[in-house]
């Protein structure tokens, strides 16, 4: 059985929960960008990329995945891929740079997969990085990633009032699902800026 880390934060993607709200997972063995998409190396200079499962939870169920086709070249920092819930739409920022090699066709048909497991089924595309040496550095590990993630909440109280960070966190530390959905225009706003350094469509 696949070591479990210390507080339950750290596991691997196979028993990594996800699909409701609660405290949101951040598996070993994975990297993680601030902008919460996470990147496996795989055989073949191929590197596998998706949400984490706080993204899913924020968003809630998922509608829709617009996803870039593949031979499409991707540039760090710049837009990979597109969530729909309703009316909300995140854009999510590549974590590495590279040409997409593959894409997961079972969430064109099932998009729902990304919440239920975003880091095994519900995978989104597959790269072959351009520059793997100069921006793996740039992504950060399961427990780099759980402080980068605590720090930012903390941050996130000088900006939200307590009713507005309630409606993302609730009393504690658990994710309201669908939190997207809750948020008026003006936190939403916020919300996509701060945590996924991206802009609302």
């Amino acid at each position: 059985m696949p070591k479990l880390e210390r507080e339950g934060v750290a596991l691997s993607p196979a028993l990594a929960s996800s699909g409701s709200g609660g405290i949101p997972q951040f598996p070993i063995g994975i990297y993680y960008d601030d902008g919460h998409a996470w990147v496996r190396l795989d055989e073949g200079n191929k590197a596998r990329i998706g949400l984490d499962d706080f993204t899913q939870q924020v968003m809630g169920d998922i509608d829709e995945i617009e996803i870039p086709p593949v031979g499409s070249r991707l540039n760090r920092g710049e837009v990979a891929w597109r969530l729909r819930h309703g009316g909300r739409k995140l854009s999510q920022l590549a974590p590495l740079g590279g040409t997409v090699v593959e894409v997961n066709q079972r969430l064109s048909r099932d998009p729902s997969l990304a919440n239920r497991s975003p880091y095994e089924e519900g995978w989104i595309l597959k790269i072959h990085p351009k520059a793997l040496t100069k921006e793996m550095p740039e992504l950060m590990d399961s427990f780099q990633f759980r402080k980068h993630f605590d720090q930012t909440k903390a941050e996130l109280r000088s900006f939200f009032n307590n009713e507005g960070l309630g409606r993302i966190y609730g009393d504690g530390e658990e994710v309201i699902r669908g939190a997207a959905e809750k948020l008026d225009e003006r936190w939403w706003r916020v919300l996509v800026t701060q945590l996924f350094h991206s802009s609302p469509d």
